[in-house]
């Protein structure tokens, strides 16, 4: 049976039973939501996985480059965050505490296992590709899945940084807290991943020119 991304929770200690949808009101806050889980409600965690399912999936996605690793990283970063709620601090951003999880479990996983490239047929579509021709979207995929590739090929941790600044848009501070690092490391690895990424991109389009 094939495996399904993480967007709705029951019991975070067993994925499998985790039903849905969640209860918990659009309106609560994050804070909300991880004091009604500390009470005991433990169907609430279903909203911060729906909420947060997605982001979580794609970063593991980038971080591992297989869809199957990163369904297995978004679960296990979830019960990961799901027994840590007692160590959260209520006073940050729930995010980049869950990313900072996400990103610990993805590259332990990689550590494990060579991260395989992804195939261009699963990679998201990009929100505009409705509104352009066949072969322009056609050209925009093969960009993308250029990107990917050349990702694959960095260091972990300077995947990891170019997918929370770039891919979920945190802010450098917000890396750090997510990478746990210094403000300052985190600039210079995402100065450096830059770098290798356009050698990278530049190397395998130079490899296909006729």
């Amino acid at each position: 049976m094939a495996k399904q991304r993480p967007g709705r929770a029951g019991s975070p200690s067993d994925p499998s039973s985790w039903p849905g949808p969640a209860e918990a009101s659009l309106t609560d806050t994050d804070q909300d939501v991880v004091k009604a889980c500390l009470a005991g409600e433990a169907d609430a965690y279903a909203a911060l996985v729906e909420r947060y399912g997605g982001r979580v999936f794609n970063i593991a996605l980038r971080i591992t480059g297989d869809p199957d690793a990163a369904n297995d990283c978004a679960q296990e970063a979830f019960i990961r965050a799901y027994r840590a709620l007692h160590q959260y601090d209520p006073a940050l951003p729930f995010g980049p505490w869950l990313y900072r999880i996400t990103t610990n479990a993805s590259l332990n996983h990689v550590q494990r296992w060579h991260a395989r490239e992804t195939p261009v047929d699963e990679l998201p579509e990009s929100a505009d590709e409705t509104d352009v021709g066949p072969e322009a979207t056609a050209v925009r995929r093969e960009e993308i899945a250029e990107v990917v590739a050349a990702m694959a090929e960095l260091p972990p941790a300077y995947r990891a940084a170019l997918t929370l600044r770039h891919m979920q848009q945190l802010s450098y501070q917000e890396v750090a807290d997510a990478l746990g690092l210094p403000l300052g490391t985190v600039k210079t690895h995402l100065h450096r991943a830059r770098a290798a990424l356009k050698v990278r991109i530049a190397a395998r389009l130079q490899r296909k020119a006729p």
